[in-house]
């Protein structure tokens, strides 16, 4: 709104390549079963009954709204459930909010993706799933900085969200045996073979990002803040 270049600004003016593409469906994939295990441990924390039972309502609404008897309840499913949180959540906590605090902190980037993720998932206020939350956005926030591209970040958060939803539905369509709204504990082993894969996944993600790009950003915020100076 206060910039006369806003796709510029967001980093959506660039169409991301199809490499980049993959990798950061990569990252978001073979992060799942580590985020499950930190999911287990949070469960495990001292939460007030109240708030246990808060919870369960949320799962029984959740229930609800995901009951998917056709293809066209799966589609307005994954619109109201995928596409638009992708757009809405990735605009702002990561374009904008993201990109504020790596402004107000330039030799601390990954403490400011780290901040951007705490606000992501503070803001759900589901606090008995505010780990997996968290680490979910800090790696949509590593694939922004990495890539400073806003659509390899909302195309993450599509996959994670539309891969629940989808899988909802296969198990409603009698699809697939297992249940993916019942919590499976995730053994440790699993965890930690997911923990280096992602890392892994990252680090190729970081290699195979076009040269220059977070220098192209860098640059131009640093051009934003002479210009801010100016003013």
């Amino acid at each position: 709104m206060v910039d006369n270049r806003p796709a510029n600004w967001l980093r959506i003016d660039r169409k991301p390549r199809f490499l980049p593409i993959i990798l950061a469906f990569l990252i978001m994939l073979v992060a799942l079963p580590f985020v499950s295990y930190t999911g287990d441990w949070n469960h495990t924390w001292p939460f007030s009954p109240e708030l246990r039972k808060m919870e369960e309502q949320t799962e029984v609404l959740t229930r609800v709204l995901l009951t998917m008897p056709d293809i066209s309840s799966l589609l307005i499913n994954l619109v109201i459930i995928a596409v638009i949180p992708a757009i809405a959540e990735e605009f702002f906590f990561r374009g904008v909010v993201q990109r504020l605090f790596i402004k107000m902190m330039p030799q601390m980037p990954w403490l400011a993706v780290f901040i951007a993720a705490l606000c992501f998932s503070s803001i759900h206020m589901q606090w008995m799933d505010f780990i997996p939350r968290l680490l979910l956005g800090f790696l949509l926030g590593a694939i922004y900085y990495l890539s400073g591209n806003l659509w390899l970040s909302m195309l993450g958060h599509f996959l994670n969200n539309g891969l629940q939803v989808v899988m909802v539905y296969l198990y409603q369509a009698k699809m697939i045996k297992t249940d993916p709204m019942t919590s499976t504990p995730t053994e440790w082993y699993i965890a930690a073979l997911s923990l280096a894969f992602t890392i892994g996944a990252i680090w190729l993600f970081d290699k195979r990002t076009m040269p220059g790009e977070r220098e192209h950003n860098h640059r131009d915020d640093f051009n934003d803040n002479i210009e801010s100076i100016g003013k």
